[in-house]
């Protein structure tokens, strides 16, 4: 029997790893609603990591926690990222939400998070034991009970572009927060300062 070409193992297991890694399939899922609610460039985005840690685990080559410390970088003092973490909110949060610019500085600091944390954690740590089984499911439950609703919620929109305040989703709840300057600067921060703590993770 002939042994299948490399390229095509390769693909067939990172289909498995899709199938089987629950992150990469949940990330392929938010990329295609995103796509198709008129979010090209989030979607792209997603799906882009979607595949590419799909393949990572199809090789078997997972990120090795080595700390920057180890390999000779310098990791900033928390204080430092959240005083330019603040900064890049009052700059970005000044242009409207959807605008070239502010989806352009999301966009960056999306790509320079994804490549600073592909290689592992910032700072060195031990690595977790398995997760409970009993918290795993509840907090899978409350995440799947969200995505339920938030998809009920946008195939009652008028369409998927369009929306609706008797079936509002998620980002139709936040519109008046992100309506102002300082909504948007806010909402920014803590998204960048949540990034920074998963990073250190």
């Amino acid at each position: 029997m002939t042994e299948p070409r490399p390229e095509v193992s390769l693909v067939r297991a990172t289909v498995a790893a899709v199938v089987h890694e629950p992150v990469v399939a949940i990330m392929l899922v938010a990329a295609f609603f995103d796509g198709i609610s008129g979010n090209p460039i989030h979607a792209l985005l997603l799906g882009g990591v979607a595949i590419v840690l799909g393949r990572d685990i199809a090789l078997g080559e997972p990120n090795p926690p080595v700390s920057l410390v180890e390999r000779g970088g310098w990791v900033p003092p928390s204080w430092i990222v959240l005083g330019l973490s603040g900064a890049f909110a009052i700059v970005v949060g000044a242009f409207p939400r959807y605008s070239w610019p502010a989806t352009a500085g999301v966009v960056a600091m999306s790509a320079a998070a994804i490549a600073v944390a592909w290689r592992g954690p910032l700072v060195a740590r031990t690595v977790p034991g398995p997760l409970p089984r009993a918290g795993v499911i509840a907090w899978a439950s409350v995440f799947v009970a969200g995505a339920l609703w938030e998809l009920a919620a946008l195939l009652q929109q008028p369409s998927l572009t369009a929306d609706s305040q008797q079936h509002p989703t998620i980002s139709t709840l936040t519109d008046p927060a992100l309506a102002t300057h300082l909504g948007r600067t806010l909402i920014m921060f803590g998204w960048l300062a949540a990034g920074w703590f998963l990073i250190r993770q």
